[in-house]
């Protein structure tokens, strides 16, 4: 397991593309942090197949942005997922929503690599707020389906 975290703010970007924090889990576009304008939002085109987890799971989760027609596909041995953001709003009404949404995404990946010969490796990212205003935290992680399990204490803690 691979992973990296990094603190930063998007206040300014959410200004300028006129956009607000959710206030629940949602999906980030790829491209958050330099897109100029809504339109230009790029997805993963693995977000389509992950939704459908989450919706099995009665979990909705939104694009953030709106929809968009922009999808990345990467051609390579790697499975690159869709970024997901947690609000802080979201976690305290919901304490075991990182660990059901670590689930989902494992069980997606177990899914997605089933039947594959040689290592597959999953790329991801979560944003989520931490408790200081404005500041925004993500981790960045790179290994298989049984790393994710043990990012939720880690997440858990870098939220504090």
């Amino acid at each position: 397991m691979n992973y990296n975290i990094k603190e930063y703010n998007l206040e300014d970007n959410f200004k300028k593309l006129n956009l607000k924090l959710p206030n629940k889990i949602s999906f980030f576009p790829e491209n958050i942090e330099t897109a100029n304008n809504k339109e230009d939002f790029i997805f993963t085109e693995s977000i389509i197949e992950l939704n459908k987890y989450f919706e099995i799971e009665n979990l909705k989760l939104d694009l953030f942005g709106g929809d968009s027609e922009l999808y990345r596909s990467r051609k390579n041995a790697d499975i690159y997922l869709p970024t997901i953001f947690f609000s802080l709003t979201a976690i305290s009404q919901n304490p075991e929503l990182i660990s059901v949404s670590l689930n989902i995404v494992s069980s997606f990946l177990y899914d997605t690599l089933k039947g594959q010969i040689g290592k597959k490796t999953a790329n991801i990212e979560f944003h989520f707020e931490s408790k200081e205003k404005g500041k925004m935290k993500k981790i960045n992680y790179k290994g298989d389906a049984e790393g994710l399990k043990s990012l939720e204490k880690i997440i858990t803690k870098a939220m504090k």
